[in-house]
């Protein structure tokens, strides 16, 4: 079976807001769009960048999950940031507590800008839960 599976709707995540998909798969990867900290009942970005970060790994734990994988099983990432000196530290805080010591890659990039006036987004690669050990 290796037919390219994608996804564009996943309950309790707000629905793209263009012609994308949340993931697509093929055979054991992941690639999962980039991620912001978007409020599902307002459809806005949350009020404050911790809040954003905590809502980016819960939507991302739920993309994975329903993927068939999950954050152990991320294997690269990459973080748009709009201001590196402040979000930073923020963002590695929160890739400490998603992932304990088992840390994919990561590259972080400031950008001018993100969609919604938002600071951060990140996307991910991941395996399949079936083949991570």
């Amino acid at each position: 079976m290796n037919e390219i599976q994608r996804t564009n709707r996943i309950d309790g995540l707000p629905e793209p807001t263009g012609p994308w998909n949340w993931t697509v798969v093929w055979k054991s990867l992941v690639f999962v769009s980039g991620v912001r900290g978007i409020d599902p009942k307002t459809g806005k970005p949350a009020d404050d960048d911790e809040t954003r970060l905590a809502l980016i790994f819960s939507h991302l734990r739920r993309i994975l999950e329903e993927a068939g994988s999950s954050l152990d099983c991320v294997l690269s990432s990459t973080v748009y940031v709009t201001d590196m000196v402040r979000l930073r530290p923020m963002v590695n805080n929160a890739y400490v507590t998603a992932f304990g010591s088992s840390f994919p890659t990561r590259t972080i990039v400031q950008v001018a800008a993100l969609n919604q006036n938002d600071s951060i987004e990140i996307e991910v690669v991941a395996v399949k839960r079936d083949v991570c050990a």
